[in-house]
Formats: structure tokens, sequence, C-alpha cells
């Protein structure tokens, strides 16, 4: 589970850097418009706080509170995951990119999962 956080954590640094970094590309990217300032701004400071989620994650697994942990991350992949479902129910079909996404999201929620499922066993 450790490792688990650990690549939740480097992945939500990383792509908030990125977000910090680069918004105007990010923003093109994810949404397929390049945004105004105000939009540069808020890309800035959303993804600041997915840099702000991977510290918490990383600080926290080191403590060792993993079965908590994992079913944070789990909790939060799956609500990405909802809504990329809410918007292709409201907006219609997405594009591939947006399948991608959710097919990412299950797996690491599945694994989140398993690794949660297996933790139970072995107390037992």
């Amino acid at each position: 589970m450790k490792l688990y956080a650990f690549i939740n954590s480097l992945f939500c640094i990383l792509y908030g850097l990125y977000g910090v970094l680069m918004p105007a590309h990010l923003g093109k990217y994810v949404t397929g418009w390049t945004p105004d300032l105000l939009g540069l701004h808020q890309i800035r400071a959303t993804w600041m706080s997915y840099i702000g989620l991977g510290v918490v994650i990383f600080v926290v697994a080191q403590k060792g509170h993993l079965i908590g942990l994992t079913k944070a991350i789990v909790f939060l992949t799956l609500c990405f995951t909802a809504g990329r479902f809410v918007a292709l129910v409201t907006d219609g079909a997405g594009p591939t990119q947006t399948y991608q996404e959710i097919g990412v999201e299950i797996i690491s929620a599945t694994i989140g999962l398993l690794l949660l499922a297996r933790a139970k066993r072995q107390a037992a």
C-alpha cells in the first residue's frame, strides 16, 4: 500500500507542477481551449492543490496510516470517475481521452481496493 500511495503522491505532484508551470498548455490539452488571464490564474490555483494533495499523501504514507490513506485515494479517484460519468450523461459522448481517463481511474481504484482486501485478509 505504501508504494500505491507514493505512486499517487508522485502523480499528483507532477500533474500539479504541469498545471502550475504550463497552465496555457494544460488548458488547451484538458479543455480544448486556450484560457484567458483569469483562466490561467484558476488553473494555477487548482493545480497547486494537486501538489498539496500529493504532499499530504506522501506525508501520511510516511506516518504509516496506509489503510485510511488508501481508502481516501480510492474515494478521490472514484470521484473523478463519477464526474466524468456525469459529464457523459449530461453533455453527451466524450472524446477518446475521456474514456481513457475513466479506464485509468478504474484500474487505479481497483488496485487500491485489492490492496485493501489483501490487508483485511492478512489482519484476520
